[in-house]
């Protein structure tokens, strides 16, 4: 049984109407809540997750199948990846990631309530020992703003993940089209 550890806001604007149009709020496959201007910015980086760390707690931890789908500038682009926490007794914290690729980067996760989707920003998430976790399109999702102008789909972007060691992970993550829903998809 997987044990979650979140706390967050619930926000009450749409994407749709932040923005004007429904298609700019399918970034996770459907519409949020707004995520506003007042998030704090969390250090993103991603690596593959595949050579282990000697700092306690990090060398659980996997990242699989990191990527994120690139929407125009006026759009928050979302970032999807498999946690695998692979240690036998101890927790594993993240806290958010970071890349320079994006100026800023949150966790959120997608909920439905009475037919509503709410989007809410958590500031960590905690992955039990033997436990996974996917964010993916309409479930947890990390959120990216501010790209940098010369980013392209099929780039290769480095992404930290920042765990509540304050150890941070890079991992490589790939930029997909706008029309991407999972990892496999270009």
């Amino acid at each position: 049984m997987k044990k979650l550890v979140l706390a967050g806001v619930v926000l009450g604007a749409t994407t749709a109407s932040l923005f004007g149009t429904p298609a700019l709020a399918d970034h996770e496959g459907g519409s949020h809540g707004s995520h506003g201007s007042h998030h704090g910015n969390h250090a993103m980086h991603v690596n593959s997750g595949r050579a282990p760390s000697t700092e306690k707690g990090s060398d659980h931890l996997r990242v699989e199948d990191c990527w994120i789908r690139l929407l125009p500038k006026v759009a928050p682009s979302g970032g999807f990846f498999v946690l695998h926490n692979q240690g036998k007794s101890e927790p594993v914290v993240l806290k958010g990631i970071q890349t320079d690729a994006f100026g800023m980067s949150m966790l959120h996760e997608t909920t439905e309530k009475n037919g509503m989707s709410a989007m809410t920003m958590v500031p960590d998430v905690t992955i039990e020992p033997g436990q996974s976790l996917s964010f993916k399109p309409g479930s947890y999702h990390a959120m990216l703003e501010k790209p940098r102008a010369d980013l392209k789909a099929g780039q290769q972007i480095t992404v930290n993940f920042e765990l509540g060691t304050g150890k941070k992970i890079p991992v490589q993550c790939t930029l997909k089209s706008p029309s991407a829903r999972s990892f496999s998809d270009q």
